[in-house]
């Protein structure tokens, strides 16, 4: 689908998450779903988000099965959450033909247990990401009320994968139990750019901060499937 935001961003970028590993551009994709669900127990929290895009001109860049990747959820709203997951290389599979698969089905690496990234033959890009607090922590919870989220892969060494699910979703929520976005009519990026004035010296600086971050703190970043 082309919309405003299909221009992918050329700027060299680095993650300031802990991993050290230099990315490309952020390539965004249409977003489907995007789940948040809290009983009140963490061990039963659960995050389910669904990406489709037909026609997409994305394309796969490095390979995570030997640079490994992150995963950055967040749901902003009345209480916004970010997390951040670590996805090892030894839990990929796959190669940028067939498309990439993530697995931990115990929890080996956290709470991620499925990540799945595939380009079809007639040009869907389809991403798949299942988080669950049964195998590890989940701190995304409900917004209560949500009003936005997003989702960005960033494999090592490659590129960044946006699935963004602005105000333009169709966004519901009940209480601080569900918060689920579904089809923005819109795509648009998980990272922002800011550029602010600091001294005749030094007249300005630039800062990439993760979507959503409610407290900034993603600073640093110079950086089987959908139904």
């Amino acid at each position: 689908m082309q919309t405003p935001w299909r221009s992918i961003a050329r700027t060299a970028l680095v993650v300031g998450l802990g991993v050290g590993v230099a990315y490309g551009a952020d390539q965004t994709i249409l977003g489907l779903s995007f789940l948040a669900k809290d009983t009140g127990q963490p061990t039963r929290r659960r995050v389910v988000v669904k990406a489709r895009e037909t026609s997409s001109p994305n394309t796969f860049v490095s390979d995570p099965t030997t640079g490994g990747a992150t995963l950055t959820l967040t749901a902003n709203g009345g209480t916004p959450t970010t997390q951040t997951f670590t996805l090892p290389a030894a839990n990929w599979r796959g190669d940028a033909t067939r498309g990439f698969k993530y697995r931990d089905a115990t929890g080996t690496a956290g709470a991620i247990k499925l990540v799945a990234m595939k380009l079809t033959r007639n040009g869907r890009f389809l991403v798949k990401i299942l988080a669950t607090g049964k195998t590890g922590t989940v701190s995304i919870v409900p917004p209560n009320p949500g009003t936005d989220a997003c989702a960005l892969i960033a494999i090592g060494g490659g590129d960044s994968y946006s699935i963004r699910f602005g105000p333009d979703s169709q966004i519901s929520n009940k209480d601080g139990r569900l918060f689920r976005a579904k089809r923005p009519a819109l795509e648009g990026s998980c990272v922002t750019t800011t550029t602010t004035s600091t001294s005749t010296s030094h007249p300005s600086t630039t800062s990439t901060t993760l979507y959503g971050s409610p407290s900034r703190a993603f600073l640093g970043r110079v950086t089987s499937l959908v139904d």
